[in-house]
């Protein structure tokens, strides 16, 4: 009796096991299947790849530059006796800005006048008696002489009431001053700044000595700082015969038309300066790009039936990036059609939509920034 038992017990486990073989193999066809008919499909914006010149260059901080500017100062100490000119404004050349008392020159001045008017008629008289030999030639040469003492007497005179007499050397504009009539001021008196009215503003900047030197005329790019979307050609007019010995880079001034770049002198800019010869590369979306350990990557788009497509992960190698637009150096040729919003989450082989019809190609829009 339990031989039987036994039997039947055996023939139960065995047929549990049997049973359970053939459920898991009929379940791992099921999810199998299931699978197959439903792939998932990842949506994503693409784009067409194209060629744009492109020219490598460098961002570097420029300073502006005043093309007349003088730091003017007094030479001779005094009291101020007129002011004609107000903080900040225009002044016209040769326009008389600050005059000191010379009151007791201008009396000088009268009597060596006076001394040069006798001398010559002393002299006058002295040769009409030379001509009759009732005078020797000592006392001609005498009287001569006076005669340029008093000139020079004058001369002098009158270069001391110029030097106090300040006068603009060009039209400029004047800085803030704190002047009033009656001040005393010694000699090399800080006095203000005139920044000079011309049609042309200098940009100075250094470039490194690592990069070749740049020519004559080659056209650079100024960018304010406070308006990054503003962008002005300014042209090197100069450059520096010498590096400087603590930058180790060489100084260049450029030239841009004042009115395309109204900027106060000692104004900070940013220069772009083109470092390489143009050339051809593709652009992309930054947003195409993927990145692992191993390096950069893309999502090539091949089309399928029903208006699907398949990735393909291709490897690139990366240029300069630019308003958003990556340089593709190797890996991509022209008019392939790459992933661009959504390419983080495909991998090679993935079935994938495109939201947008082959996407809004902006690339051929961006071109001009990357140029």
């Amino acid at each position: 009796m339990k031989s039987f038992y036994r039997w039947v017990i055996s023939i139960i486990l065995i047929s549990s096991a049997v049973f359970g073989i053939f459920y898991y193999k009929e379940l791992l066809s099921s999810a199998k299947q299931h699978s197959y008919a439903e792939e998932p499909i990842m949506t994503v914006k693409a784009t067409t790849t194209k060629v744009v010149n492109h020219q490598k260059t460098i961002n570097v901080n420029g300073e502006v530059q005043a093309y007349k500017q003088l730091q003017l100062s007094n030479e001779l100490a005094g009291k101020i006796t007129a002011v004609n000119f107000t903080s900040g404004a225009k002044v016209k050349k040769n326009q008389l800005l600050l005059e000191f008392d010379h009151a007791q020159e201008k009396a000088q001045l009268i009597a060596a006048k006076a001394r040069i008017t006798l001398n010559r008629k002393t002299l006058k008289r002295y040769k009409k008696l030379q001509q009759n030999n009732q005078i020797s030639r000592d006392r001609v040469d005498e009287a001569s002489a006076n005669v340029l003492i008093a000139q020079s007497e004058v001369a002098v005179l009158n270069s001391i009431i110029n030097k106090k007499k300040l006068i603009a050397p060009f039209a400029a504009h004047v800085g803030i001053h704190n002047l009033e009539v009656g001040q005393y001021l010694d000699s090399n008196t800080a006095i203000t700044t005139l920044i000079g009215i011309h049609d042309r503003t200098w940009i100075d900047f250094y470039l490194p000595q690592t990069y070749a030197h740049l020519p004559l005329d080659t056209v650079i790019n100024i960018t304010q700082v406070s308006h990054q979307k503003q962008s002005y050609d300014a042209r090197i007019i100069a450059v520096n015969p010498q590096l400087s010995s603590q930058l180790r880079s060489l100084k260049y001034r450029a030239e841009i038309i004042s009115d395309e770049l109204s900027l106060k002198p000692g104004t900070f800019v940013q220069v772009t300066i083109p470092v390489a010869k143009a050339a051809t590369a593709i652009s992309v979306p930054d947003l195409a790009i993927t990145r692992d350990h191993l390096g950069e990557y893309v999502f090539i788009l091949t089309a399928e039936e029903n208006g699907f497509y398949r990735a393909q992960r291709q490897k690139v190698q990366l240029g300069d990036q630019k308003n958003n637009q990556v340089l593709i150096h190797d890996g991509l040729k022209s008019g392939q059609l790459i992933a661009t919003t959504g390419a983080f989450k495909l991998y090679s082989g993935s079935k994938v939509f495109i939201a947008e019809d082959k996407a809004k190609n902006n690339i051929s829009a961006t071109a001009q920034a990357i140029n």
